[in-house]
């Protein structure tokens, strides 16, 4: 292996009751783990605390014994819950001192909407001895102790981020020039399980390369995950091309719908552009969730015309045409009413491809015979019509998610089939 610059590791503390308890999603964390790891830093550990001040404490010491750098969210407000800048004082053995600078802005900005100075804001300008307050507008600051960079940073998600281009990634560049860069990326498997996707691979010998590989379900996809180190972007990139060549090869090509973000509404979206095909959703269970994700995608217009959401019965005969008859032999969910959903959005839409899903997601409306989980789909297209039944498992809103992904694969399997590739 050619020799590389250190990696640079750090720490990442994020903190807040709210994350621990389950009311929030830690998006902080993972914006910030993914913008290092695009300028070429990493994190060797990502701790989350609640507001008490004594685990904030000793996380910060732990942190200190071994991080090249820290960034800490959270805590940074005027209420009784935001304790970082105590922690921080204690942790770091600094006394707090009011920052004059932005005791003056504070009372500038609450002049401006007529508010008075009250203790709690006096609060959030006493900052850890030796600390150099980092924008003005919003809470955080920077302390360099024992040459450890340490960056403290408001929860709120768009102050963070914000702070983090601005302020704490270019800190981060200047003191450490010399670092090894990093790339990761994502090759999507679909119709294969995780099993098979690796035993088809287990025998790669991906590190004599350079690259690690990893394996990843989510949901009906299985994400094959490679990841370099090496001295430069281009030198990691050369590493993951040599080796997603092979992953190709040894999954099949008709597997692999996409790399990273080629989701399968985008890669669908490609397909139905190249054949200048344009296409209508007939949702039920599905309440509207697959036109959803296909409009998500910039440029959708030129191949996504309409959908029909038909959640009752009479609306499945009123506006796509599915017979009284078809739905007292068969039921509203069925093959046939998937089929028919489908032909009559073709119909009314006056377009090439339809897709139509019906289904029970319950909790309640199941039977011995279509147990909660049971969706129908049914895809038309100027060559075929392609009818499927699945029983998912999951509550409601895990079985909508799965049969609008269920509907995506089914279109990108059709579009995909060498015998329609010449159908225009």
């Amino acid at each position: 292996m050619d020799e590389r610059p250190p990696e640079i590791s750090g720490s990442l503390l994020t903190i807040g009751d709210e994350i621990l308890l389950g009311d929030i999603l830690n998006g902080n964390a993972r914006h910030i783990a993914l913008e290092l790891r695009n300028r070429g830093f990493r994190l060797d550990r990502m701790i989350t605390v609640g507001d008490r001040e004594e685990d904030i404490v000793s996380s910060l010491v732990l942190c200190l014994a071994d991080s090249r750098f820290i960034i800490v969210t959270g805590g940074l407000g005027p209420t009784d819950d935001d304790r970082t800048n105590a922690a921080v004082s204690r942790a770091f053995d600094r006394p707090l001192v009011a920052d004059e600078a932005y005791v003056g802005r504070l009372k500038e900005r609450l002049a401006e909407r007529g508010q008075a100075w009250s203790n709690e804001v006096a609060k959030m300008t006493e900052l850890p001895a030796g600390a150099v307050k980092i924008g003005m507008d919003m809470a955080g600051f920077f302390i360099d102790h024992g040459n450890v960079p340490c960056y403290f940073l408001p929860g709120v998600p768009g102050e963070m981020k914000f702070l983090l281009a601005e302020v704490v990634i270019p800190d981060l560049d200047r003191r450490f020039p010399q670092r090894s860069a990093y790339l990761k990326e994502v090759v999507r498997v679909q119709g294969m399980v995780e099993s098979e996707v690796n035993r088809r691979l287990k025998d790669l010998d991906c590190r004599r390369i350079g690259v690690e590989i990893g394996y990843l379900p989510q949901g009906s996809e299985n994400w094959v995950t490679l990841f370099a180190v090496a001295a430069s972007e281009e030198e990691c990139r050369t590493r993951i091309n040599k080796v997603r060549e092979e992953v190709v090869a040894r999954l099949g090509k008709k597997h692999i719908s996409g790399r990273n973000d080629e989701c399968l509404e985008k890669a669908v979206g490609e397909k139905l552009r190249e054949r200048g095909w344009r296409m209508a959703a007939a949702e039920s269970c599905t309440g509207g969730l697959l036109s959803t994700r296909l409009t998500s995608i910039a440029g959708s217009s030129d191949y996504f015309d309409q959908a029909f959401i038909t959640y009752s019965n009479q609306a499945k005969q009123d506006h796509l045409g599915v017979s009284e008859d078809m739905l007292r032999a068969h039921g509203a969910v069925s093959e046939p009413v998937a089929l028919a959903m489908a032909e009559g959005a073709c119909r009314g839409a006056r377009v090439e491809v339809a897709l139509g899903i019906t289904g029970i997601a319950g909790p309640a409306g199941g039977s011995a015979e279509k147990p909660v989980g049971t969706v129908c789909i049914a895809c038309v297209t100027p060559m075929e019509k392609r009818v499927e039944k699945h029983r998912f498992e999951g509550v409601r809103e895990s079985i909508r998610q799965s049969a609008a992904q269920a509907a995506l694969l089914l279109l990108w399997r059709v579009l995909t089939d060498d015998s329609n590739l010449h159908c225009h």
